[in-house]
């Protein structure tokens, strides 16, 4: 079970600690929550190269609808277009919606690692809110 962490402001130094002293590393996963919106933070392996680990965020928005889902999937579709690829929606075989964000942990600084679990989380909080008003349904399980 990933450790909790009661704050964001709290994520982010740890991360930042553990990436100039070297101990984020695949294994490492905590809980993120901003505002409504929650998931979960990790170091993942690079199936295309293991030397390189991923930072890999991912924060659940919303149950896919069960009625109107070809509209539902071509809003999805054209809000990825406004992130401008900096994450994407990804809907699971639970069918479950997130929001996903990731990087090579190589040559990753400090001040990339908060603008992309900040930015992340910001756009998750928002788009949660929004799907819910335009499909319906609930934010979260």
């Amino acid at each position: 079970m990933p450790k909790p962490i009661a704050a964001l402001g709290a994520l982010v130094a740890e991360l930042v600690e553990g990436l100039e002293d070297g101990t984020l590393a695949p294994g490492f996963t905590r809980p993120l929550r901003r505002g409504s919106a929650e998931g979960e933070i990790s170091i993942v392996p690079n199936p295309r190269d293991p030397s390189v680990p991923l930072l890999l965020i991912t924060l659940e928005i919303m149950a896919v609808p069960p009625d109107g889902r070809g509209a539902f999937f071509r809003r999805l579709l054209e809000l990825n277009g406004t992130l401008f690829g900096r994450a994407s929606f990804w809907v699971g075989g639970d069918d479950r919606v997130r929001l996903v964000a990731g990087r090579p942990m190589e040559d990753l600084d400090p001040s990339e690692l908060v603008d992309l679990v900040l930015w992340t989380s910001e756009q998750a909080d928002q788009f949660d809110d929004l799907l819910v008003d335009e499909f319906g349904g609930e934010a979260r399980r």
